[in-house]
């Protein structure tokens, strides 16, 4: 069935159920990348039971975890085909599509979740963010946040001067900025660095503390960095246009709205999440625990000063395509602001 029958087939269903009609309800097919565990999965099986019960059963979610249907680089190019309805993307899969986009991985001053991911949901529910999603024929759902960069390692570091020689797992304008710093940037698997930080290959990895929990990261590598930075946001939730423009205007409102209600529920839980794994590390885990070090104000500054020069690289990348990198990096930091001035 070719991609324009296949909207056909979805409208039909769509138009039948908004009517009332030989459909009671439209099953919106959902693809995912991931497998079914873990807090964001828990979430967005929120977000389908909050669906279905908002809608009065007009709206249900079917989920296709690990990529069962599409794999992760292929869900924006195939929700747009409609081969799903709706899917999981992550910017850094769709460099090009999704440059605007990826603003959301920039080191920006932004390590707080909740202010983070309300910022990301409205720069990319309007201006050149919608448009980039429009261009792939797809609609902007709601986003995911990773929660702010850490720095695990094998022994103890106080200062930004330490990472200088380190060799770190790092990627993204994070590890440019590590690299900047004096690191030697290794790309790898977060599922290939407890051996390597085991053997010694690894002096450090970037990550988030309930990620170093979920791959028992601190069992080889007690000592932690909070760098408390910037987050990686640009994750979040597709949907095929036709079948978004194909709802109710009922069930548009309602898909909205629970659209927005994600960013908090979301946000709440990832907090949650993270503090109990920096918690319970902390406390020891079965005998192995970490030692966390704060940043000092001074490292905070010089950290914040060399990773304006990340970013100044992707404004400068985004400019190259004739779009206006500055000014949406301006429209972002202005939403921070507003959202960061409203807590």
């Amino acid at each position: 069935m070719t991609n324009r029958l296949k909207q056909a087939a979805i409208a039909a269903t769509l138009i039948a159920a908004g009517s009332g009609a030989a459909y009671a309800e439209t099953v919106l097919r959902f693809s995912d990348y991931g497998p079914n565990r873990g807090s964001r999965a828990a979430a967005l099986e929120w977000f389908a039971a909050e669906l279905d019960e908002r809608s009065g059963g007009d709206m249900k979610v079917e989920f296709f975890w690990g990529g069962s249907l599409l794999g992760g680089r292929d869900t924006l190019s195939g929700v747009g085909d409609g081969v799903a309805d709706m899917g999981t993307v992550v910017g850094f899969f769709t460099p090009k599509e999704l440059e605007l986009y990826n603003i959301g991985d920039l080191p920006v001053e932004n390590s707080d979740i909740k202010i983070g991911m309300r910022a990301m949901y409205d720069l990319s529910r309007d201006g050149a963010v919608k448009d980039e999603f429009a261009a792939a024929n797809v609609h902007y759902v709601t986003n995911f946040s990773t929660g702010p960069v850490q720095l695990i390692c094998r022994d103890e570091i106080t200062s930004i001067e330490d990472i200088d020689g380190l060799k770190i797992r790092a990627s993204g304008p994070y590890g440019d900025t590590l690299k900047r710093l004096g690191a030697e940037i290794v790309s790898m698997s977060q599922a290939d660095v407890y051996q390597s930080l085991d053997s010694g290959l690894l002096d450090c990895n970037q990550n988030y503390y309930y990620a170093m929990v979920a791959y028992r990261q601190y069992e080889v590598a007690p000592y932690v960095l909070a760098l408390d930075w910037g987050q990686n946001m640009s994750f979040g939730v597709v949907m095929n246009q036709f079948t978004y423009d194909g709802l109710s205007d009922e069930n548009k409102a309602v898909f909205d709205e629970v659209s927005a209600d994600f960013i908090d529920y979301f946000a709440e839980d990832l907090e949650q999440v993270d503090a109990k794994a920096r918690a319970d590390m902390e406390a020891g885990i079965e005998g192995a625990s970490i030692t966390v070090t704060e940043l000092s104000e001074a490292d905070r500054a010089k950290l914040v000063e060399t990773s304006a020069a990340s970013i100044d690289d992707w404004i400068a990348r985004v400019s190259e395509s004739g779009k206006d990198g500055a000014g949406l990096l301006s429209a972002y930091q202005e939403l921070i602001d507003t959202h960061s001035a409203a807590e």
